[in-house]
């Protein structure tokens, strides 16, 4: 008989197997809209000036240290992350979901070196981190990984941080401390020159202007802002627009596209709605982790000009999604709200190593701070 975690193992064989084929033949299989950015990336590996200054310089660099290597390293980091993606993935149709989540990743991320493949490693080191070191370290990692990828090449990932702690705080808080962020918050935002809500989200009907004019590969799902940010109130409308732009896209335009990839978004999102909602049974760890997903979720629909940019970010922290997953099926039976007797008393004060090494059980679910690693 196979156990559930040899057939892991061997969905996860088959899939990497798959994944290093494509990567071989990838030029032929793949639409050239993939080998935009790689191509912009390579020509600052190669010298060139064009992109100096942007993000497209600060990670050509990176990638320049790899000589030769990059595209092994590429393949490396796509193994990886299918690995560790079905490493949390026990039963059918948890092998299923993942499958599901790795292809978004896998087609916009992991064929080339780009940007976000970068923040795909970034994802499986603080996934690593989570699983086997201790909290404080864990978050540590995380928020010294974002740091350092905001500095160097996208700093609105500094943004990403900041709404994922705000989150954060106002699922865990008591009643006055979520009132006290709620009303900072947007008493910070109502407070920002013009300058800087053009700055937030004028890059949305830049690179619309850009899809529109130049792209060859179109603009189906692109849209401008509704109206000019330049205030607080065309913020609170442009951003709400957004969110339902992106978040509800079949609504707007209908097609087996948009429902594919409105079901990834969902996919994608609702472990991490389910661990703030049962943020009482859901450990730190996992609500921080679900925090840091909908940071970037709350940050992306800012500035991203269309679904499919959209979805090729949202899908570079996949590995998230899949982690809250397992968790939630280790917590299943379990309702919001309602306390367990063995998380209170036999947990207490064992989240170091030891409750690392140890599934304890109470009617059932594991309630590890972190759920099992791969």
């Amino acid at each position: 008989m196979v156990t559930r975690a040899v057939r892991s193992r061997i969905a996860a064989f088959v899939a990497s197997a798959v994944y290093l084929a494509a990567f071989l033949v990838r030029d032929a299989l793949l639409p050239e809209f993939v080998f935009r950015d790689a191509e912009k990336i390579q020509a600052q590996v190669e010298g060139s000036d064009l992109y100096a200054g942007t993000s497209f310089d600060a990670i050509g660099k990176f990638y320049s240290l790899l000589g030769g290597m990059a595209n092994t390293v590429v393949a490396a980091i796509g193994v990886m992350f299918i690995c560790t993606m079905l490493g949390y993935a026990r039963r059918t149709r948890e092998i299923l979901l993942a499958c599901f989540l790795i292809v978004p990743c896998a087609f916009f991320n992991l064929f080339v070196a780009s940007k976000d493949t970068v923040v795909v490693l970034i994802s499986i080191l603080i996934v690593w981190a989570v699983a086997r070191l201790p909290r404080r370290i864990a978050l540590i990692t995380a928020i010294a990984c974002y740091a350092l990828y905001a500095l160097l090449v996208r700093s609105y990932f500094a943004l990403i941080i900041l709404a994922g702690a705000v989150i954060w705080i106002v699922v865990h808080a008591r009643f006055g401390w979520k009132l006290a962020v709620g009303v900072g918050s947007v008493a910070v935002i109502s407070a920002l020159p013009p300058s800087a809500y053009e700055l937030l989200m004028g890059p949305r009907d830049r690179a619309v202007d850009y899809l529109l004019l130049s792209s060859p590969f179109g603009a189906r799902t692109a849209f401008y802002n509704l109206v000019a940010p330049d205030s607080f109130h065309g913020f609170v409308v442009d951003y709400a627009y957004a969110f339902v732009r992106l978040n509800f896209a079949p609504v707007f335009s209908l097609g087996g596209k948009e429902v594919l990839m409105q079901l990834f978004i969902l996919a994608a999102l609702w472990p991490a709605v389910r661990a703030l909602r049962w943020s009482r049974v859901s450990s730190p760890m996992m609500t921080g982790l679900a925090s840091l997903l909908l940071g970037h979720i709350a940050v992306s629909v800012l500035f991203e000009p269309d679904l499919g940019s959209y979805l090729r970010h949202l899908s570079s922290v996949a590995l998230f999604s899949m982690v809250l997953t397992a968790s939630m099926v280790a917590t299943k039976g379990l309702r919001p709200g309602r306390r367990c007797g063995v998380w209170e008393t036999t947990h207490k004060g064992l989240h170091g190593s030891a409750c690392r090494s140890v599934q304890h059980s109470c009617r059932g679910p594991r309630l590890c701070w972190a759920p099992p690693g791969p």
